[in-house]
């Protein structure tokens, strides 16, 4: 038998079926060729969202999250308009199941369970960050049956613990209020280290990183050019409340500036 033979049915694939569909039934689609191309786009959105299930180890769970890029969200803006990225995360491993079974009983068991959950909580968070993926509080308590308020603080607590950042999208994608964020960058900053180097080791886009900067240098050189603190905000367009959080940071590394506790922007 010849191999053409085998063309029709190689032919009948999930892609050609697309590209069929695609032609006959989306006539507005135009050429063939674009066909083709859309019908691959939505092979591969097929294939990063229903991985074969031989790939994944027991304990691992596929779910969908977000990619780590761009700047800061604006308010409202949907979930949907981020990158999406499914992956096979490490839910619960056997190392895990060991320990539950090895629990002692009483208040100690109870002190156990929720330490072996703070880790859980923070292994699947790193798990993301290391592939720029990012995930919400909501998505923790759906992927290992805790609350929200549970995910926030095993997270708040680690973060004091280990100093890590452990970025959750809603953290990642803030509206650069957050004091720690700025703390971190501009403490990496002080030590000279450049944006990118910055931006890998605090889990932020580069572009974040660059706003945070800048505007922590607004504010140092408006000090510098004898600006009274109480009308930077108003100088520089930036919410008081970023000013106030700028000002402590710069009284810091520049104690030679004069920033007091009397110099707090107004609306603070």
């Amino acid at each position: 038998m010849s191999s053409r033979s085998y063309v029709g049915t190689a032919k009948r694939s999930f892609k050609q079926a697309i590209v069929h569909l695609l032609e006959t039934g989306y006539r507005f689609v135009g050429s063939g060729r674009i066909a083709r191309m859309l019908a691959e786009d939505i092979e591969e959105l097929v294939n990063q969202f229903y991985p074969p299930p031989q790939r994944i180890s027991s304990g691992w769970m596929v779910f969908t999250g977000t990619k780590a890029t761009g700047g800061k969200a604006y308010p409202g803006q949907p979930v949907s308009e981020h990158e999406l990225v499914t992956l096979a995360w490490p839910v619960c491993l056997p190392e895990d199941v060991a320990e539950l079974a090895a629990m002692p009983p009483g208040n100690e068991g109870k002190k156990a369970r929720l330490r072996l959950m703070q880790k859980r909580v923070v292994r699947v968070v790193e798990h993301g960050l290391h592939r720029s993926v990012l995930l919400t509080l909501a998505d923790l308590s759906v992927m290992l049956g805790i609350s929200t308020v549970q995910a926030s603080q095993f997270l708040k607590k680690a973060r004091q613990e280990t100093g890590k950042s452990l970025l959750t999208m809603g953290y990642y994608f803030d509206q650069g209020m957050r004091p720690t964020h700025k703390g971190d960058i501009v403490q990496l900053y002080e030590q000279g280290l450049d944006e990118a180097e910055i931006a890998r080791h605090t889990n932020h886009a580069q572009s974040s990183v660059g706003r945070y900067l800048r505007d922590y240098e607004r504010v140092k050189l408006s000090l510098q050019r004898n600006i009274p603190a109480t009308i930077i905000a108003e100088v520089t367009g930036l919410q008081p409340g970023v000013v106030k959080a700028y000002l402590k940071l710069t009284a810091k590394y520049h104690p030679n500036l004069p920033v007091d506790s009397e110099m707090s922007p107004q609306g603070t």
